[in-house]
């Protein structure tokens, strides 16, 4: 495989391991219903590593006895500092130039001979990319780009659902039919039919001017319980879900959660929607319960803050389809991202919010990245997680949005369906 690019990428090694035995993935691609992996090594690509998600994925994994490399287009992130991460690698942001990140990324598999890829985030979509550029021998965790969009769409994927005659609102595009319904007969929702951690969503009362921009989408609005899921899919099967709402939310982003009990609607939703698609990779929701039933509002092929109340006994092996292996061990009900979830508590102490209500839910919570047997991500957390503090402050915008500030999808949205 010939790898073009520009330059050095910029390499943090650590002690290297040395491991080598067959693997066979129970996945699907390019149609074939298994992978035979044939390369020699159990060595592991995370495609980010600057958020919680990907220090659980890495440990996992590592406790498998894999070796766990990280690209990241920072220097400094939070899995640079992990004992599972054994080498790190400074990557082009995606869509600064989504051609160098994806030659960055094909180089890394072929010097660090890697097995499995793993997008994280955002990035996904740009990963995606790769797919038909890999090695045969190499596998990636994902579908293809465009199955990827027709989730991430907002769009595509209501009328992906309804075709599968699963619960959605009733949705439309701006300026096209049933728009005038939806903005005349209740409250809606306005939001870009591409975008990320709740940025410029919108709610209209019924009557309000409505929305010219042909790239928004609109939405009936739903009155419920607001919930999310996570799920990690193999070839149509869910091999892993968690459902779970924010008891503390900065912006529209939760940063302390707990796990919803006796969620068996959505855990159906969840299944029947990736038996149909057979979907293989990371599949998160949100829903709207309304009577007890799930709605659907939009999808993240990717990973989310459900991803945490997964076991990591069980993480590396429900990804690698491993169902002997998948015990589904309990976790902790109540998590947090602390320092994040401290600045909100902290916010709510001048502005009137519910300081006693969010300040007991942090006490209640375990910490997302704490580890006694891995601590540093945890303790260096402001330091490694400076670039996104400092571009949060200087564009004025939530954390959230700043981490993902270099690697959201930038590019078209695909046909309409």
């Amino acid at each position: 495989m010939s790898v073009s690019g520009s330059g050095p990428i910029v390499v943090e090694p650590r002690q290297r391991r040395v491991l080598s035995m067959p693997i066979v993935y129970p996945w699907q691609k390019n149609g074939d219903p298994v992978i035979p992996a044939t390369r020699d090594s159990r060595t592991v690509l995370l495609t980010l590593g600057r958020l919680p998600v990907a220090i659980d994925i890495a440990r996992s994994f590592s406790a498998l006895g894999w070796r766990v490399i990280v690209a990241d287009p920072f220097r400094m992130h939070l899995a640079r500092m992990s004992k599972a991460v054994e080498r790190c690698y400074r990557v082009t942001p995606p869509n600064t130039d989504a051609a160098r990140f994806a030659d960055d990324l094909l180089r890394i598999v072929r010097d660090e001979q890697v097995a499995l890829v793993i997008p994280v985030s955002e990035e996904s979509l740009y990963v995606a990319g790769i797919r038909d550029r890999l090695p045969g021998d190499v596998s990636l965790f994902c579908p293809s780009q465009d199955d990827m969009l027709s989730l991430h769409d907002k769009f595509r994927f209501v009328r992906l659902a309804e075709s599968f005659g699963l619960s959605v609102p009733e949705t439309c595009l701006v300026g096209h039919p049933g728009h005038a319904d939806i903005t005349r007969d209740g409250d809606y929702v306005s939001k870009p039919r591409l975008s990320c951690s709740g940025r410029n969503v919108r709610i209209h009362r019924a009557g309000d001017s409505p929305p010219t921009d042909r790239d928004l989408v609109l939405q009936r609005r739903i009155d419920g319980a607001h919930v999310s899921s996570f799920s990690v899919v193999v070839a149509g099967s869910v091999y892993s879900t968690s459902v779970y709402r924010g008891t503390v939310m900065d912006g529209s982003v939760a940063v302390c959660f707990e796990e919803v009990a006796d969620a068996d609607p959505v855990h159906d939703w969840v299944a029947a929607f990736a038996a149909r698609s057979q979907h293989s990779g990371f599949l998160s929701f949100d829903f709207i319960i309304e009577d007890g039933v799930p709605c659907a509002i939009e999808c993240n092929p990717r990973a989310t803050s459900g991803i945490h109340f997964v076991a990591s006994a069980d993480l590396a092996p429900a990804i690698l389809g491993d169902t002997r292996a998948v015990t589904h061990s309990p976790v902790r009900r109540r998590l947090t991202e602390s320092y994040s979830c401290f600045t909100a508590v902290l916010k709510s102490l001048f502005s009137g919010d519910a300081f006693g209500t969010r300040l007991a839910s942090l006490r209640a919570a375990r910490d997302i990245t704490w580890a006694p047997e891995d601590p540093w991500p945890f303790l260096l957390m402001m330091v490694n997680t400076w670039p996104i503090i400092a571009r949060s402050m200087r564009h004025r915008e939530t954390f959230a949005v700043a981490a993902v500030r270099d690697i959201e999808w930038l590019g078209p949205p695909g046909e309409a369906r």
